[in-house]
């Protein structure tokens, strides 16, 4: 299935000043493929509880910064091959214009399970990855988690790839690039209080640069490592 949406996103000469990640004022870190350190802790929060911050009219703190820091081999393989897929197979990918449409293609994906209507993720992931998320949403993901896993561009934090495999077999050629994501949002309590989500996925997109395919990218994996309320120990 191809993904128009995800394709025109990819597909956008928008690129980036910097690609590497970095953050003043870090509160939180992701080392490596470790998961993320946090000064907080776990604080479930009742449905019932959570209002949405659009219907309050509050004016929201800005959410705390985060850090990246990489394996530095595993960095440079995967900037290498990021250099070789642009150079050699696609002379039109930019690392930043790939980046901008997955953080679009990603947003849309949370908001879809948020609203909890799974059939609208046909065409915007493999079928294996559509079967394996939609399994996700009705027995995995509890009620509190789909409330609060949508996310706006502007909440990630980190998006970085992790992973880039160029895989050529005869006249079959397939990408696929690895992607982590850290995002941090407010929600509001009925009685006022914030609370800080943290949302925590990590995807895979592909893309078949075979002859005669068509020029798209598709989510060929899609999981959510965390979806929590956290609180200041």
């Amino acid at each position: 299935m191809i993904s128009s949406i995800l394709s025109s996103c990819i597909r956008r000469a928008v690129r980036l000043r910097n690609n590497s990640v970095s953050f003043k004022a870090p509160t939180a870190k992701l080392v490596g493929n470790q998961n993320v350190t946090t000064t907080f802790a776990k604080h479930p929060i009742p449905v019932c509880n959570i209002v949405p911050l659009r219907c309050l009219h509050t004016k929201v703190p800005k959410t705390p910064d985060l850090i990246y820091v990489p394996h530095f081999f595993r960095w440079l393989k995967t900037k290498f091959r990021l250099k070789v897929l642009q150079k050699v197979w696609d002379p039109e990918f930019t690392e930043g214009s790939f980046i901008y449409g997955t953080s679009r293609a990603i947003c849309r994906i949370t908001e879809i399970i948020h609203e909890n209507k799974p059939e609208e993720l046909k065409g915007l992931l493999t079928t294996s990855a559509y079967i394996k998320l939609k399994d996700d949403i009705a027995t995995k993901l509890s009620k509190a988690q789909k409330l609060i896993i949508n996310i706006r561009p502007e909440d990630i934090k980190i998006l970085v790839p992790m992973a880039v495999t160029l895989n050529r077999d005869g006249e079959q050629k397939h990408a696929r690039i690895g992607m982590r994501i850290l995002a941090l949002k407010w929600i509001q309590q009925s009685n006022g209080a914030l609370r800080l989500v943290l949302v925590a996925l990590q995807t895979e997109f592909l893309r078949d640069y075979s002859r005669g395919a068509l020029p798209d990218w598709i989510i060929s994996s899609f999981d959510v490592l965390e979806c929590t309320v956290l609180a200041r120990a």
